[in-house]
């Protein structure tokens, strides 16, 4: 998109040469192409401004208008490009921590530890000849079923969000793609309105003149550097995921 950014201020910035009577052909009412003196130029956004031809100021709005549809654009594929380069380092710094833990948990274990405290909970409300020793034993065994489960639906509940961070990976990479295709019919749209006004203000020659003749600039796609997310920010990450 930054090559795109570059052309359109390229056809502000576009200077008109005035021609000669004899090779052009008279300007458009109200168009400024006349030589300022010493063969100085004028920038077509200034002809443009300067114009009073109702044509040229037609052609005005419609740029003006594509150019603030362009700009809002530009606002939301940075949007979801700094949100998607977030998701992405997210996903591999949980990846990692899952594929690494993976073996050293017992994820089938929690059914059964899950099962053990429903049995230890209703011993306890149900003996009524207890003795406190053994309800503090009681007690302690299901603290204990607790900090395990705690653990495991912790590695469980990351596993699963990876599957709901690749999604919104998803989500992004597509709203990226469409932002970047309307950008671009933009871009087609303002050539086409750069040519009209140049015609009605009777340039011919230049950069502007013709789309065929332009050189043709290759965007250089610039990699984006992934941040990178430890396992100490997995914890603000969850907190976020809740809040959001």
């Amino acid at each position: 998109m930054k090559e795109s950014n570059e052309n359109v201020a390229a056809k502000e910035e576009a200077t008109a040469q005035p021609q000669q009577a004899s090779e052009t052909a008279a300007p458009a009412h109200g168009a400024k192409v006349a030589d300022t003196g010493q063969g100085a130029r004028k920038s077509l956004s200034l002809l443009i401004k300067e114009s009073s031809n109702p044509e040229v100021l037609n052609i005005k709005n419609q740029i003006d208008e594509c150019r603030k549809e362009r700009d809002a654009l530009i606002t939301e594929i940075k949007d979801y490009r700094r949100k998607l380069e977030y998701k992405e380092a997210e996903n591999v710094a949980i990846s990692k921590f899952v594929e690494s833990e993976k073996d050293n948990v017992e994820v089938k274990k929690i059914g059964y530890l899950k099962r053990q405290k429903n049995r230890l909970e209703f011993k306890l409300s149900t003996e009524a000849r207890m003795s406190l020793d053994d309800e503090k034993g009681i007690i302690r065994k299901i603290a204990e079923i607790d900090g395990q489960l705690e653990g495991l639906l912790k590695f469980v509940r990351l596993q699963r969000k990876i599957g709901y961070i690749q999604d919104d990976i998803k989500n992004y990479t597509e709203k990226l793609n469409e932002t970047d295709r309307k950008i671009r019919e933009l871009d087609t749209k303002l050539d086409d309105l750069y040519l009209a006004v140049r015609k009605a203000l009777g340039i011919r020659g230049g950069r502007g003149m013709d789309q065929q003749q332009r050189p043709i600039r290759r965007k250089q796609t610039q990699q984006s550097q992934q941040p990178e997310i430890n396992m100490e920010d997995i914890a603000v990450i969850k907190k976020k995921g809740k809040a959001e």
